[in-house]
C-alpha cells in the first residue's frame, strides 16, 4: 500500500507539472495580462504540491521550504483570484487592499516562524497564523467560483459554459486543496481514494482553463441552428450594406464575445460599429491602422482586439472585436470560425453592393423612360396635329405628292405615340404607380375597338376578327385591357411578313375569358421563349425591327395583375400565338 501512494503522489505531481508547463506555454503564445496572472496561479500551485514533501522534513531545510511553500501557496491564491479580476473587476480601492492583506499574511507568517516539521507543535500564535494563511487562500478560490458562475447568466450559450467551465475549475483547485490536507490524516485506504480523486480532477482543472476544440464545438450547438437562420437572413435580406454590416456585428461578438466591434471598409470609412460610436471607431481604425497591418486571410490578435481581415471587391477591409473584461480566452478554433463567417460576409456585402448598382441602373432607367416619354409625348402631339391638319386642307392646299404622303406620316407618327404610351406605362409599373381601374366590361367590344385603334399601324396585313355572337364580360380595366391587345397586334405586324394574315379570336374558357392574337410570321424557338416576357428583351431577325422591347413584359405584368396571364405558343419559322386570359365577371 506504501509504494502505492507514494506512485500515486508522483503522479499528481507528475500531472500538475503538465499543467503547469501548459499555462506556461498559453503565456508564452498571449503574453497578456490574464495568461500571466493564470500562469502565476497555476505555476505556484504546481510547484508548491512539487515541493510539498520537503516539509516534512527538520532542521534549516524543512524552515526554508516552509517559508518558499507559504510563498507559493499565497502567490497562487493571489494569481487566481487576479486572473478573476481580469474577467470581473474589483474596484480599485478593493484590489489593493487585497493584495496588501496577502503580502501581509506572508510577512507575518514568516514572521512567526511556522515550523518546518507539520506534525511538530504549534503555538498559539503559529496556529492562528495558520489558519489565516487557508481562510485568505481559500477565500482566492471561493470568490471566483462564486464570481464566473454569477457573471456567466444572460450570456450567449459558449461565454456562459466558457465562464462556468472556469468556475468548476477553480472548484477543482480547490477540491484538491480539501484532499491533500485531509488525506494526511487519513489510513491508507482513505489516503488512496483521495489521492485517486485528487489526480482525476488535473484532467477537470485542464479542461475548465483550457477547453479542448470538442467541448467548444459542444458549447456552441445550442446556437449552431439560430445562428444559421440569422445568417442566411443576414446574407440574403439585408437591403444595403450598413445593414448587413449592422446585423453581423451583433453575431460577431456573439461568436467570441466582446466590448464593441466595427467594420471598415477598403478606404478606411467606418460601415458600422457596435458598442461604439462612430466618431471613436473612425479614430481607433485610424490609430489602429488595421488595413495597413492585414496582410494575410487569417485572423489575428491585435492586443485587446481581434481583426479579421475582409476581402472585398473594391479592396481589403477589416471587421475589428474590441475584447471584454468577460471575454473567454479563446482559441484557434474561434478564430477560425470567425475566419468562415468573415468570408460570409464578405460575398454578402458583394452581393449588397451589386445589388446596389443594379437597383441604381434600374432606377436609372426608369428615370430615362420617364423622362425620354415625357419630353416626347409633346411633341409628337403637335407633330400629328399639324399632319392631320394637312391632310384635311385647314392649312391650305398642298401637292399630289405630298397629300399622299400624309396617311404615311400620320401612320408613323402614331406608332412614335404608341411607344412614348408604352414607356409610359413601363415607368409607373416600375415605380408601383399603375393601378387598375377595374369595372365589369365587354372584352369583345373592348378587343374589336383594340383592333379599330391601330389598324391603321398594320398596313400591309389582314386582321382577321371573327367576334363570338354573344358578349363576353369580365372586370377589367378598359384602357389597359386594350393596351395588351394592341402590343399583340403590333409585335405580330413587326414579325410576320407583309401580306400575311393575322388571326383574332375571343372565347370563353372555363372561368376565363381569352384574346388568342395569331400570326404567320418568324416564329420563335424555345430558348428565346424563356426570356420573350424579359424587359428590353427583342427577337433576333433578318429584318431591322422597330420598338422599345417593353410591349411584351408590360403585356404579361398587365395580364397579371388582372388575375390571368399571357402565354404562347411558337416554333420556329411556324408563326405563333400569344394567348390573354383573364377571369370571367361573377
Amino acid at each position: 500500500m506504501a509504494d502505492i501512494l507514494v506512485v500515486l503522489s508522483l503522479a499528481i505531481e507528475i500531472a500538475f507539472a503538465a499543467l503547469a508547463l501548459r499555462v506556461a506555454f498559453s503565456w508564452a503564445r498571449e503574453p497578456d495580462r490574464r495568461h500571466a496572472y493564470l500562469a502565476i496561479g497555476l505555476l505556484a500551485l504546481a510547484l508548491d504540491i512539487i515541493i510539498s514533501p520537503a516539509l516534512y522534513s527538520s532542521g534549516i531545510e524543512g524552515q526554508l521550504a516552509t517559508y518558499v511553500g507559504i510563498v507559493l501557496f499565497l502567490l497562487s491564491g493571489y494569481g487566481l483570484l487576479m486572473f478573476r479580476d481580469s474577467f470581473v473587476a474589483f474596484r480599485p480601492r478593493t484590489r489593493n487592499l487585497i493584495t496588501a492583506l496577502i503580502v501581509l499574511v506572508g510577512l507575518g507568517s514568516i514572521a512567526v516562524r511556522l515550523p518546518g516539521d507539520t506534525e511538530a507543535a504549534h503555538s498559539s500564535l503559529q496556529t492562528l497564523a495558520l489558519v489565516i494563511i487557508v481562510g485568505v487562500w481559500a477565500y482566492c478560490i471561493i470568490d471566483p467560483i462564486v464570481a464566473f458562475w454569477l457573471a456567466a447568466r444572460h450570456r450567449p450559450a459558449v461565454e456562459m459554459a466558457r465562464l462556468r467551465s472556469i468556475s468548476i475549475g477553480y472548484a477543482g483547485v480547490l477540491a484538491v486543496f480539501v484532499f491533500g490536507t485531509v488525506a494526511g490524516s487519513l489510513n491508507d485506504t482513505a489516503t488512496l481514494v483521495l489521492d485517486v480523486v485528487a489526480l482525476a480532477m488535473v484532467p477537470v482543472l485542464y479542461i475548465a482553463f483550457f477547453p479542448p476544440v470538442w467541448l467548444r464545438r459542444i458549447w456552441r450547438q445550442p446556437e449552431e441552428e439560430q445562428f444559421r437562420s440569422a445568417l442566411h437572413d443576414l446574407l440574403l435580406y439585408s437591403p444595403d450594406r450598413v445593414t448587413l454590416a449592422e446585423k453581423a456585428l451583433v453575431w460577431a461578438e456573439r461568436l467570441v464575445g466582446g466590448e464593441s466591434a466595427f467594420i471598415v471598409d477598403a478606404g478606411g470609412d467606418v460601415l458600422a460599429c457596435q458598442g461604439m460610436s462612430r466618431d471613436d471607431a473612425g479614430q481607433l481604425a485610424a490609430r489602429g491602422r488595421f488595413l495597413a497591418s492585414v496582410d494575410g486571410h487569417e485572423p489575428r490578435r491585435a492586443g485587446a482586439s481581434i481583426v479579421v481581415p475582409l476581402d472585398l471587391r473594391q479592396g481589403r477591409g477589416a471587421m475589428v472585436i474590441r475584447s471584454d473584461r468577460l471575454t473567454p480566452i479563446f482559441g484557434d478554433e474561434e478564430l477560425t470560425r470567425l475566419n468562415q463567417y468573415a468570408t460570409s460576409l464578405s460575398a454578402g456585402l458583394d452581393r449588397v453592393t451589386l445589388s446596389s448598382k443594379i437597383a441604381a441602373l434600374e432606377r436609372a432607367k426608369t428615370d430615362f423612360l420617364n423622362i425620354a416619354s415625357h419630353e416626347l409625348r409633346g411633341p409628337m402631339t403637335v407633330i400629328k396635329g399639324y399632319l392631320t391638319m394637312i391632310e384635311s386642307g385647314a392649312l391650305g392646299d398642298v401637292g399630289a405628292k405630298a397629300r399622299a404622303v400624309m396617311p404615311l406620316l400620320i401612320s408613323k407618327s402614331d406608332e412614335v405615340n404608341w411607344m412614348v404610351e408604352q414607356m409610359i406605362e413601363a415607368a409607373r409599373l416600375e415605380e408601383g404607380r399603375l393601378a387598375l381601374k377595374r369595372h365589369r366590361a365587354d372584352i369583345v367590344e373592348l378587343t374589336e375597338a383594340a383592333v379599330e385603334g391601330v389598324r391603321m399601324l398594320l398596313s400591309g396585313h389582314e386582321v382577321r376578327f371573327d367576334p363570338p355572337a354573344r358578349g363576353i364580360d369580365a372586370e377589367v380595366d378598359p384602357d389597359r385591357f386594350q393596351i395588351v391587345v394592341r402590343n399583340l397586334l403590333s409585335n405580330a405586324a413587326k414579325y410576320s411578313p407583309s401580306g400575311t394574315d393575322i388571326s383574332v379570336g375571343v372565347l370563353r374558357a372555363g372561368a376565363n375569358a381569352t384574346v388568342t392574337v395569331k400570326d404567320q410570321g418568324v416564329g420563335i424557338s424555345p430558348e428565346d421563349q424563356k426570356n420573350l416576357f424579359t424587359r428590353f428583351v427583342r427577337l433576333d431577325s433578318s429584318d431591322a425591327v422597330q420598338g422599345t422591347g417593353l410591349g411584351l413584359w408590360l403585356s404579361r405584368e398587365i395580364a397579371l395583375m388582372h388575375e390571368g396571364d399571357l402565354t404562347v405558343q411558337s416554333a420556329k419559322g411556324a408563326g405563333s400565338t400569344f394567348t390573354f386570359s383573364v377571369p370571367l365577371s361573377q
